[in-house]
C-alpha cells in the first residue's frame, strides 16, 4: 500500500511540474572523455536564435545542453537554457531573446549526468526591431475628440498599432491598439478642454515583435 501511495505521489509531480520544470533539477558532473560538440551555426532574428551543428557520431552521447549569458559573462557563469535530448537532433532555437541585443551561448554534450567540457561562446547580436512608423497626426475633429492618422507601415508583416498617449507632458500610457497593417486610424473621445495631448504610434508584427515608437504628435485642446 504504501509502495502504491510513493508511486502515485512521484506521477504527481512529474504532472504537475511538467518537463522542463523535472529537467531544471538535473545537474552535471563533467567528464572530459565525451567527445564536445564541434562547430554551430547561429542564425539570429530579432526574438529568437536559431543554431545548427553537425551530427553527433559519438553514440555514447544522449543530447546537447545549451548555455546562455550576456556579453559581459564568463562562460562559467553561464545558465542553462535548454536540453535536448536526442542525439540525432541538430537543431535548437531559443526564443528567450530581445531584439537588438548581444548574446554569448556556450554548448556540451551529454550522457547518464555527465557531460563533455563546454564549447568555446558563440556572440549572437539579435537583429534590431521594425523601424518607426513615419508619419503621424493628431486632429481636432471636435471640441473633445481627437483624430488621429498615420502612414501604414511598409513591413507586411505588421499587425497591431498601439497608441499610446501623454497628457499635459507626462508619461506614455497605453490608450488603446488597432488591428491590421492598413488600419490607420485611431478616435480619442477620451480628452477634455484645456488638455495638452502627446500621441505616439507602435507597430507590432503577428509575432508581437514591436518597431520603435514613432515620433509624437501633439495637441491642445
Amino acid at each position: 500500500m504504501k509502495k502504491s501511495i510513493l508511486i502515485l505521489s512521484v506521477l504527481s509531480l512529474i504532472t504537475f511540474s511538467g518537463c522542463g520544470g523535472i529537467k531544471g533539477l538535473m545537474t552535471y558532473g563533467t567528464d572530459s572523455g565525451l567527445t564536445p560538440l564541434g562547430e554551430v551555426h547561429a542564425l539570429p532574428n530579432m526574438n529568437s536564435v536559431g543554431f545548427e551543428w553537425e551530427k553527433i557520431s559519438d553514440h555514447r552521447i544522449h543530447g546537447v545542453n545549451i548555455y546562455r549569458g550576456d556579453a559581459s559573462q564568463k562562460a562559467e557563469n553561464f545558465k542553462r537554457i535548454g536540453t535536448v535530448g536526442n542525439p540525432y537532433a541538430t537543431h535548437f532555437v531559443d526564443t528567450h531573446v530581445n531584439a537588438d541585443t548581444t548574446y554569448r551561448y556556450t554548448f556540451s554534450t551529454f550522457s547518464f549526468g555527465r557531460e563533455s567540457r563546454r564549447s568555446e561562446p558563440v556572440e549572437v547580436s539579435t537583429l534590431p526591431p521594425f523601424s518607426a512608423v513615419t508619419f503621424v497626426k493628431a486632429y481636432k475633429v471636435a471640441p473633445t475628440v481627437v483624430k488621429l492618422l498615420w502612414k501604414p507601415h511598409e513591413n507586411p508583416s505588421i499587425s497591431t498599432y498601439i497608441i499610446e498617449r501623454s497628457v499635459n507632458g507626462g508619461e506614455w500610457k497605453f490608450v488603446s491598439q488597432v488591428e491590421g497593417q492598413l488600419m490607420v486610424e485611431y478616435i480619442d473621445t477620451f480628452v477634455i478642454r484645456g488638455g495638452s495631448y502627446s500621441y505616439r504610434i507602435i507597430a507590432q508584427s503577428y509575432d508581437k515583435i514591436r518597431a520603435y515608437p514613432s515620433e509624437p504628435t501633439e495637441i491642445t485642446l
